[in-house]
């Protein structure tokens, strides 16, 4: 089996799941971590021939792709920042709208603030925090020990200094003071969960995503309540949210005495992050 054999049975057994611009992204993926071939020289390769050691990675690749298993997964990797994060089905895949948010934060000179990102999961906000901003002190908060394993191999890593707490916030209290505290908590509605494709739903840790549609504004309204003690003056407070409830969250943090709230969108023109001071 040639590269190029393996690509078109790639397509023809995986089109009706992917549209071709991602089977395209998923099969230079997997030529590039399988095989080490810089992405500007797949197309010349695609008449190399698989050895039998290839063709065992590459088809057992299909089969997890073939019942909607994340490339990210499969690879158990996956890029965020332009730093490199081993990922599993422990924590979720970072999204470009994490990036969005990270990239946000980095308008501001937050180098030597004490930073907490809760709900850390892979802890791919805290350790690209900490890669920018060296001199930060940077603390990750995860209610899940397995997704701190994971957030820990990538500090590792990526050469980043970060503490870790396992804990859950709703529960959590601190003498500890910070300057910035981020959070992307899950904030997808149960009520949307028929809206969430299956190679989310079947292997994205559910804890980091769906939120009760009673309670939608739950982990907002107790980082707000543990910042009033745990933030410094003029300290700053950064969250992914749910579409939906930007302006819910302002009053909450208006009802919380916070004084400036402002709120953005992301690239797709949704209301995606709020910065509360």
């Amino acid at each position: 089996m040639t590269l190029q054999d393996f690509k078109l049975k790639m397509i023809s057994e995986l089109s009706s799941i992917y549209e071709m611009d991602e089977l395209n992204s998923i099969f230079n993926l997997l030529s590039e971590d399988y095989l080490k071939i810089p992405r500007s020289k797949i197309l010349l390769a695609n008449e190399i021939g698989l050895n039998e050691s290839n063709q065992t990675l590459f088809l057992s690749a299909l089969k997890r792709l073939k019942n909607h298993e994340p490339i990210q997964y499969v690879l158990g990797k996956t890029s965020f920042m332009d730093l490199e994060f081993k990922i599993n089905s422990s924590v979720l895949i970072p999204r470009t709208e994490t990036e969005e948010l990270v990239r946000l934060m980095l308008k501001e000179d937050l180098d030597g603030k004490e930073i907490l990102d809760i709900g850390s999961g892979s802890g791919c906000i805290a350790i690209s925090l900490a890669k920018n901003f060296p001199n930060s002190k940077v603390t990750a908060l995860d209610i899940s020990k397995d997704a701190l394993k994971v957030a820990k191999q990538n500090a590792k890593l990526n050469n980043a200094d970060i503490d870790f707490i396992n804990a859950d916030i709703l529960k959590y209290n601190s003498n500890k003071k910070y300057d910035v505290i981020v959070s992307n908590p899950p904030y997808i509605l149960e009520s949307e969960r028929i809206f969430i494709k299956r190679n989310v739903l079947d292997y994205e840790p559910e804890i980091s995503l769906f939120i009760d549609d009673k309670n939608p504004l739950l982990y907002y309204k107790a980082i707000l309540i543990f910042s009033k003690i745990s933030l410094n003056k003029n300290g700053k407070i950064y969250f992914e949210i749910n579409q939906k409830y930007s302006g819910e969250i302002k009053d909450l943090a208006i009802y919380y005495g916070y004084s400036k709230i402002n709120c953005f969108k992301d690239m797709f023109n949704k209301n995606r992050f709020c910065l509360i001071i």
